[in-house]
């Protein structure tokens, strides 16, 4: 019945399809789920009708007004060739409210007869090579981390609803989109204002996040609902090597829902079927299988479209209109993604440039192994490069223009909304509802107000709080062996605790770490390079194999089954593990047992501490990094700092978890270099 009586509708019959819906719905015989249904195809065969509201006069005038040279002739041609955007309903023609202005974006004659106009895409200074996209990945390239060029950006939003759209004494329920907290990349978010009192802010649980705001109407009265806060963001790229990334044998757990099917709007249709098949040929490898598909979706020509309620499918959509809008373009990629086995979602909000460009945005993200999840813009597309990194920066890459509300589409709202939503897919303009039904899109307006400040690095110990300073100082990045002095705060200043003594370094010296410092400029750790972590890092616990040690640290007494991860790609990389906990394979590889005593036949670990270098484990940029006794003054470790075991005992028995210790460890030149800037002892 249903299936019928939506072909009906796809065909236009919306006059005998509303009798026979209404006839349905009053006779009581639908249940719960088939009422709800049929309702929905009533209001969007309404909505479809406010979409569709132009005649062919009004489109031609539209043409004339802004192309005065065009001819009717041509006009009549782009008509005869679908070039105008319409639908047949109840055997009339109706065109799409914004076919004339679609007509500019799709047709390059056409847009020769306006003088002077750029077509929307054109007008984003990221949809095209830019220096923002170089210093991005110049920036990542030197840090080896996958984030650079942070900004800061402070929104107001506005929405509001018209006089009488809902009966005076009504409460008007309202939902305005809200950023949500994601590590890395969106951060700090802070409301700072709003229009009304008592807003509820959804949780970050909520994939589709929203600040709902309530009052009552007014005669003739229209009510505004706004929100003002400030978040920080930041631009990514992962520099991705296609030769790195590998095929799954198995798809983890956590990973399959976003290999399968997500209907209505990602389905693996017998045509898209077909069309992956032609555009992978026998490719294996995820990578250079998703820069096929990205480079397919780009080719579709961008337009702006009908409201995405009135479509069954928008990946299918896509395939089949003659242009896609960013949302229907995502949708398509992420369903050709799913069908080869690589995960794919959903992610969507605003964009914006620094001045003037603006505007409501989707995008999506794809996961690479070993890269994990990475950011994917298929309608910024292919970038005018040479450079292969800035060729292919969005998929993998993102600016730090973003403003990120959803993590998936048709996510329920908090609270929950009663009445339909008017925007079923995303959640980028709010929704409205009072107790009569939903308040539609034509029954109110929206405004976003913007202001983008790049942050500038700043950063000293004072920063962080910390109260206890292990300062180690080795002569130039080479040097195997240096000092380490002690240093506490005390009265707002640093005072020395001990003199300095000799430790020892890793094999081939210093190099920039990953820890609570700046990004630096120079050579980075790496795994197995056999130097120890220049930088700030957090001093986490102690360790040892001794029933217990005099530290105010926290211990751990380390088994014959504790490993610390140093295998490349591992889940655990960087983690101490119980082997009886996380079974024989996951340490398979790993040269880092705890018990050095008991496996390698030394008394090395016997009491030492944990230095958080690494602490997001990123695969590769190094791992296991302690400070644990030596060899000997001139024996190096392989990336460690190491002393003999009565200093290590006076510096157990001083550090004081509750004074947030850190270590800091520089060559001499960059310790006379940031002494000042990182307010360091």
């Amino acid at each position: 019945m249903l299936n019928r009586i939506n072909t009906q509708i796809d065909q236009g019959q919306f006059s005998t399809s509303k009798v026979e819906i209404t006839t349905l719905l009053s006779d009581g015989t639908l249940n719960e789920k088939q009422t709800a249904q049929l309702s929905f195809e009533l209001e969007r065969m309404v909505r479809i009708e406010k979409d569709f509201v132009s005649s062919f006069a009004d489109i031609k005038s539209y043409l004339k007004k802004y192309a005065t040279d065009v001819t009717d002739k041509q006009i009549a041609k782009w008509d005869e060739n679908g070039e105008l955007e319409f639908r047949v309903i109840d055997g009339k023609k109706r065109y799409f409210k914004n076919a004339g202005y679609n007509l500019f974006q799709l047709n390059d004659d056409a847009v020769s007869l306006r003088e002077g106009y750029t077509r929307f895409i054109d007008r984003g200074p990221l949809y095209k090579i830019n220096q923002h996209h170089v210093d991005i990945v110049n920036d990542t390239l030197k840090t080896k981390s996958e984030f650079a060029q942070s900004n800061q950006i402070t929104i107001k939003y506005t929405l509001t609803v018209d006089a009488n759209a809902v009966p005076a004494g009504e409460l008007i329920r309202v939902w305005l989109p809200f950023p949500r907290e994601i590590k890395d990349r969106q951060t700090n978010i802070k409301l700072t204002a709003s229009s009304h009192q008592n807003p509820i802010i959804a949780s970050d649980d909520n994939l589709q996040r929203t600040i709902y705001l309530q009052a009552k109407a007014q005669a003739d009265m229209a009510e505004q609902f706004w929100v003002e806060y400030s978040y920080e963001t930041n631009g990514v790229s992962h520099n991705i090597d296609a030769n790195n990334v590998k095929p799954f044998t198995n798809i983890p757990d956590h990973l399959q829902q976003y290999v399968t099917e997500q209907l209505p709007h990602i389905e693996f249709t017998p045509e898209l079927k077909q069309l992956n098949k032609r555009l992978i040929g026998d490719e294996t490898n995820p990578y250079k299988i998703a820069q096929k598909l990205f480079q397919y979706v780009d080719s579709k020509k961008w337009g702006t479209s009908i409201e995405y309620s009135t479509i069954r499918n928008l990946s299918q959509h896509a395939l089949a209109a003659p242009y896609a809008d960013c949302g229907q373009q995502t949708m398509l990629l992420i369903t050709l993604l799913r069908m080869n086995g690589i995960p794919a979602k959903w992610q969507s909000g605003w964009e914006f440039s620094a001045d003037a460009f603006n505007t409501m945005h989707d995008w999506g993200m794809v996961y690479f192994e070993p890269y994990g999840w990475v950011p994917m813009d298929v309608t910024h597309g292919i970038l005018d490069s040479s450079d292969e990194r800035l060729k292919w920066f969005y998929l993998g890459g993102l600016d730090s223009y973003r403003l990120i509300f959803n993590d998936d589409y048709s996510q329920p709202l908090y609270p929950a909304k009663q009445h339909f939503r008017s925007e079923t897919v995303d959640s980028q303009r709010g929704e409205v509802e009072w107790s009569g039904g939903n308040v539609y899109f034509d029954q109110w307006d929206y405004d976003m107000q913007w202001q983008v400040t790049p942050i500038q690095s700043s950063f000293s110990l004072s920063d962080l709080g910390t109260e206890q300073v292990v300062l180690v100082i080795t002569d130039i990045d080479s040097a195997i062996q240096g000092r380490l002095t002690r240093f506490e705060k005390q009265n707002g200043q640093w005072q020395q605790q001990s003199e300095s003594h000799d430790i020892v370094v890793g094999r081939t010296g210093l190099a920039w770490g990953l820890g609570l410092h700046p990004k630096q400029d120079g050579y980075h750790k790496q795994e197995g390079d056999g130097k120890a972590p220049a930088g700030i890092f957090n001093l986490t616990s102690s360790f040892g194999y001794l029933d217990n040690i005099s530290t105010k640290l926290d211990y751990q007494q380390m088994s014959s089954d504790n490993f610390c991860i140093d295998v490349r790609g591992s889940q655990f990389y960087n983690q101490t593990v119980d082997r009886s906990v996380v079974g024989e394979e996951a340490i398979k590889g790993s040269s880092e047992p705890m018990r050095r005593d008991i496996h390698s036949k030394d008394h090395l670990y016997k009491k030492g501490i944990f230095v958080a270098h690494n602490p997001k484990n990123i695969s590769d940029q190094g791992s296991c990094i302690f400070v644990h006794l030596w060899r000997g003054e001139t024996k190096p470790t392989a990336g460690c700092t190491a002393m003999d075991e009565f200093n290590m005992d006076q510096l157990l028995s001083w550090l004081d978890k509750s004074k947030k210790p850190v270590m800091v460890a520089l060559t001499q030149a960059d310790y006379e270099r940031l002494k000042k800037e990182w307010e360091l002892p």
